[in-house]
């Protein structure tokens, strides 16, 4: 990564002022380089929402090439709307706005990051009647640390316009909303991967109880296509995951599709980190009512020379654990 360059802005709305930089941060200082591209990991390995920037939309006319401003004044600029939107919101922690500009193999890159300020205590030397004393004092603009996730921010690519969002909801004017991209941006972003598979997860236990089908055999097949699907392209085709689960009842399909609509999750779904999900969907874990939990990994689960799960003519469930050669106990001491 090479950074280009960088600002920070102060948005102290507990004291009530915001305090715009009017230079750009010192590249060359110890460890600021380390620190953003941290953040920039960060962000990127986190459950964001994506979208694609047109030439209208606000940001846009900021972070555009012609634009002539000093990086330092159009991100103070950027900076003072923000500050109006969480002023006189009380959820809204204040903190600091780091923006930068940087390149990242052939591509361009703007990032916007809220950094929340962290109380922390630190020591302080005074001297009290001549004597030397050593006190803690809190210190309440402290920034996050460098392994730690932003809780909002932007990276756009300035090469394409795409753009990758992470955002929390406060509580604003009597409304919980998404003040980053809504208020401040003026975005309307994708929902996040992980929004859009809670979806696709309650359509799967919407039809699996309308027909009768065992949850836990229904998300153990719908877990085991986003494994699947995942594992080969970034697209998830949710067609496909009702199909696996289903089979071939026709009705249930066609309901699960009429679900899906009415909860507007797009029949193709983009997963922005793939290896984060591939690694989360490659174990089936269950919870039994006798307290027993296992984790069993989705590429065997439906081998039934390694798992079994039997209905009994009394109703109860056995599970079967075949071909063990050993058992290992990984003891939490």
């Amino acid at each position: 990564m090479i950074i280009k360059h960088a600002v920070l802005h102060i948005l102290d709305k507990d004291a009530g002022h915001l305090v715009t930089s009017q230079g750009e941060l010192q590249l060359g200082q110890s460890g600021i380089h380390e620190y953003l591209e941290n953040m920039v990991a960060k962000l990127e390995q986190g459950d964001v929402k994506t979208g694609q920037l047109v030439a209208t939309d606000y940001l846009a006319g900021y972070i555009d090439a012609n634009n002539e401003l000093s990086f330092a004044d159009k991100t103070g600029q950027l900076a003072e709307k923000f500050f109006e939107t969480i002023a006189a919101a009380e959820e809204i922690p204040a903190g600091d706005v780091l923006s930068f500009e940087y390149s990242e193999g052939p591509d361009d890159y703007f990032a916007l990051l809220k950094l929340n300020f962290v109380p922390r205590y630190a020591h302080n030397v005074e001297y009290q009647d001549d004597v030397m004393v050593n006190n803690l004092v809190l210190n309440q603009a402290i920034l996050p640390a460098g392994s730690q996730r932003p809780d909002e921010g932007i990276i756009v690519n300035l090469m394409t316009g795409e753009y990758m969002l992470t955002e929390k909801r406060y509580l604003v004017d009597g409304h919980r909303v998404n003040n980053f991209s809504e208020r401040f941006l003026e975005l309307s972003p994708e929902d996040s991967n992980k929004v859009q598979l809670t979806e696709v997860k309650k359509a799967v236990k919407t039809v699996a109880d309308k027909y009768d089908v065992p949850l836990h055999e229904a998300f153990a097949k719908a877990q085991e296509s986003v494994f699947e699907q995942i594992s080969d392209s970034e697209i998830l085709n949710v067609k496909d995951v009702s199909a696996k689960v289903f089979e071939q009842n026709i009705a249930a399909r066609e309901d699960f599709q009429r679900v899906i609509a009415e909860k507007e999750v797009e029949p193709e779904i983009t997963i922005a980190n793939p290896a984060k999900y591939e690694k989360k969907f490659a174990v089936q874990r269950f919870k039994l009512d006798s307290g027993i939990e296992i984790s069993i990994p989705t590429t065997i689960f439906h081998d039934k020379s390694k798992v079994e799960i039997i209905n009994n003519p009394d109703g109860s469930l056995s599970l079967i654990l075949k071909d063990i050669e050993s058992i290992m106990n990984k003891f939490n001491g």
